[in-house]
């Protein structure tokens, strides 16, 4: 017996009239269409997480950089110091701003009393640029 060799663009004839047929051009372009479309999502989905992981990096860092720009001030918030230090004046009380990943974290503070009672607070602001 001969075998017969086909390609899928061939129309050979099969038994109950069944046709043995390729892909067409227009399914061809479909498929390539819609992996497109799968992969612009995907890519998209990965850089939108990669952007939420950096930014929330920055938030860890900025959390552990707020207790760094505290710590000189640990002392100064005691009740018998706070008139004698840039706390209780009211002054600017200035802090080198630090660098970390090549982002620039800049502090500024804000000293104040708590209404009502004998108490102050310290608001501390962090700024940096992503």
């Amino acid at each position: 017996m001969m075998k017969r060799s086909f390609t899928p663009l061939d129309k050979k004839k099969l038994s109950n009239n069944n046709y043995l047929t390729g892909f067409t051009l227009i399914e061809v372009l479909v498929s390539a269409l819609l992996l497109a479309l799968v992969t612009t999502g995907l890519v998209y989905v990965f850089f939108a997480a990669k952007k939420h992981i950096m930014h929330a990096r920055s938030r860890m860092q900025v959390a552990e950089l707020s207790r760094f720009f505290l710590t000189p001030f640990q002392n100064q918030v005691r009740q018998d110091q706070w008139g004698s230090n840039c706390l209780g004046a009211g002054v600017d009380c200035t802090v080198e701003a630090q660098v970390i990943d090549n982002v620039t974290y800049t502090p500024s503070y804000d000293p104040g009393d708590v209404a009502g009672t004998a108490l102050r607070k310290i608001k501390v602001t962090i700024n940096w640029s992503e």
